[in-house]
């Protein structure tokens, strides 16, 4: 069952399963094997990571990708920053996180889930989605978060009091 998804791209669009497994070993130390697995198109290159957490992870390239970044985009709470949802939608590939074959069931909201998604989010320039709850999780990047605007401020505080 598909659990979590790492959205990223157009700047590591050709990252390779291999990269990923790389860095889940080095940095984050965890277990990774290469593995395949038949879809109805046939067979896919995966990644069996079964420690810390165990899930299998698959890498989306296909354009449809790009339309499901730019919906997730449209979708976003209007507080969001729009540099965020300017990226988000210009993002061209995703790392898709299932179940792992014979393991409980991988929980992206776990603190050892995040112990690992979160630095490969990081590392990927990307952003996780928890697909179950629809959560999206990001580290903020110069200009996401603007400075506070004193004299807006001051004026909204004007207005507020005007209108009493």
């Amino acid at each position: 069952m598909l659990r979590a998804r790492l959205w990223y791209g157009p700047t590591g669009h050709e990252l390779s399963l291999d990269r990923v497994a790389r860095y889940l070993r080095g940095p984050l130390a965890c277990e990774v094997r290469s593995a395949q697995h038949r879809h109805t198109e046939g067979w896919v290159a995966q990644l069996d990571l079964r420690g810390p957490v165990s899930a299998a992870l698959e890498i989306a390239r296909d354009p449809q990708v790009a339309a499901d970044a730019d919906a997730l985009a449209r979708r976003l709470p209007s507080d969001v920053p729009p540099r965020l949802a300017e990226r988000l939608a210009g993002c061209t590939a995703r790392l898709e996180i299932y179940d792992a074959l014979g393991a409980p069931p991988f929980l992206p909201a776990t603190t050892m889930a995040r112990s690992v998604l979160f630095p490969l989010a990081y590392g990927m320039d990307g952003y996780v989605e928890d697909v179950e709850t629809g959560r999206l999780f990001y580290y903020p990047q110069p200009g996401d978060i603007t400075a506070p605007n004193p004299l807006r401020r001051a004026l909204e505080a004007l207005i507020t009091v005007l209108r009493r």
